[in-house]
């Protein structure tokens, strides 16, 4: 499974074609390891061979879906193309072809299910009171922050209401407690931090193409 999430990772961070971007990280991902999961349950029973096809098929078609307004197929099928003959087991046969369709079927089943969970909902943004803690333009950046619809996508896998794991509010500028968090936050944030863990810079990396997170 981590080698296509992996391959997901290579298309999402080299995927801006005539002009469309890569899809939020945090979703695709979810989209994709939700199809390998699918497939890999229902080849359970099956030989290991099969249940490697199935999932990789499962894995090839759903990137390809995520990806398909960049027409940049190449890579995913050169993936798919490498790794079957490690897995041994001939497409053309009858348990071959089984294991695709597994696949495939899986692919099609999260594909459905996600078509409409509200990624692709235009929401307006407008920018709140220039007020100390209000978020603004950033100087050079860009006029909207992305993805501003994110807040009302379904969740996946049936977690209901998310708003229960929120997180507090952070200090106001007239708590004693905001020059705490201000050091904290610029000693985490340094370029070359003394006290960040690398587990917390590698969490940042992974999800640095996210515009959900």
């Amino acid at each position: 499974m981590s080698y296509w999430v992996d391959q997901t990772s290579a298309l999402v961070n080299g995927t801006i074609i005539g002009g469309l971007q890569s899809p939020p990280s945090s979703w695709y991902v979810a989209v994709v390891t939700g199809a390998i999961y699918e497939a890999a349950v229902s080849s359970k029973k099956e030989s290991l061979a099969y249940q490697q096809l199935a999932v990789s098929h499962a894995a090839h078609n759903t990137i390809a879906w995520v990806f398909h307004g960049t027409r940049n197929l190449g890579a995913t099928d050169a993936s798919l193309r490498a790794v079957i003959p490690a897995i041994g087991l001939a497409a053309n046969s009858t348990e071959g072809k089984n294991a695709i369709e597994t696949g495939r079927k899986a692919a099609r089943k999260v594909a459905k299910a996600r078509a409409d969970d509200g990624l692709n909902d235009f929401v307006d943004f407008t920018h709140g009171p220039k007020n100390p803690g209000v978020y603004q333009v950033t100087p050079g950046g860009a006029a909207f922050p992305d993805n501003p619809n994110a807040r009302f996508i379904r969740p996946f896998a049936g977690l209901g209401n998310i708003t229960r794991f929120r997180s507090p509010p952070p200090p106001k500028v007239t708590e004693k407690e905001y020059e705490t968090a201000v050091v904290y936050i610029k000693a985490q944030g340094a370029q070359n931090s003394t006290v960040r863990t690398t587990y917390d810079t590698d969490s940042a990396y992974f999800w640095r193409e996210s515009s959900i997170t």
